[in-house]
């Protein structure tokens, strides 16, 4: 048996969203989801950071015989700038509601042997791993082609006995997708604690919580590692090559994402002292950088 509901959207700028989210929230909305108004492009986020597009969807969902015109005038109160122009209201049947949530996904080819499956869905191959992710809060369910560019990386690596990294980890996609292609420890960090509780659901969905250790601060991880893969933000990839570099044992992969092609040049320019470039990749308008780590003596 599914409840009914009703949901009230408000379609406004992205720096309104937070204090829209808020006001439904006050209101009694049972849940708050965001998206994207305009089909922008957005990759995933710094760690600790929520993503905004400058139009922005947001939709709470309230019982069913919750009052529409009242919740309608409190959010134009509540919120300055909003109108009434910008808000619609639907009444929406359970069985609806978990039917149009599941038909926006189904499973996804990254490789010739690795897909991600929604766990709604059954496995198109099942010789292949099959990474078991549901859409949900915390970002990476293989959509986004800064996820696939990652997973596409790490099906291509041998990661057979190898320590991974997996820095501003997300939902944990990454994380999961080296673990079950081998790595026999994997290090999954976010700065962000609703991150980290999605990469352990995954990590136990997937039957992997033994191999990842969740870290919930970047210094925990103490170790030289064999492969690290960051899918976030140029800014702090640009920050972090020193802490890459010393991470990174030598001959060390690295596997970077979440970068525009225009961004690419940057990129490669700031890691070019301690890395040998590989190769970069390209999905879109998005790239991935990958190098090995160099021995400095040698390279000089």
């Amino acid at each position: 048996m599914y409840d009914d509901y009703l949901l009230l959207k408000v379609k406004a700028k992205g720096d309104s969203a937070e204090a829209i989210e808020t006001a439904l929230q006050e209101l009694g909305a049972l849940s708050c989801t965001l998206q994207d108004a305009m089909d922008t492009p957005i990759h995933e986020p710094e760690p600790g950071q929520a993503p905004l597009w400058p139009e922005v969807e947001i939709t709470g969902m309230f019982a069913a015989d919750a009052d529409s015109a009242l919740l309608s005038h409190l959010i134009e109160r509540q919120v300055k700038g909003i109108s009434g122009a910008e808000i619609s209201v639907k009444k929406l049947q359970g069985q609806e509601w978990e039917r149009v949530w599941m038909d926006d996904f189904a499973p996804m080819q990254i490789s010739e042997a690795l897909w991600v499956v929604p766990s709604f869905c059954d496995a198109p191959d099942p010789a292949a791993v099959n990474l078991m992710i549901d859409p949900g809060l915390a970002f990476g369910s293989g959509t986004h082609a800064t996820t696939t560019l990652c997973l596409r990386w790490l099906a291509k690596q041998d990661l057979s006995d190898k320590v991974v990294y997996d820095y501003g980890c997300g939902s944990g996609i990454l994380a999961v997708a080296a673990a079950r292609l081998g790595a026999t420890r994997v290090y999954a960090y976010d700065i962000d604690p609703q991150a980290l509780t999605a990469t352990l659901e995954n990590a136990q969905r997937n039957h992997v919580a033994d191999q990842i250790i969740i870290c919930e601060k970047d210094s925990a991880v103490d170790r030289k590692v064999d492969v690290l893969v960051a899918n976030i933000l140029l800014r702090p990839l640009l920050d972090l090559t020193g802490r890459f570099a010393e991470l990174l044992c030598e001959e060390g992969r690295l596997g970077l994402s979440g970068v525009l092609a225009e961004q690419a040049a940057s990129l490669a320019a700031a890691y070019a002292q301690d890395f040998q470039h590989c190769e970069t990749s390209m999905l879109d308008q998005w790239v991935l950088y990958s190098a090995r780590k160099q021995d400095r003596i040698q390279s000089v």
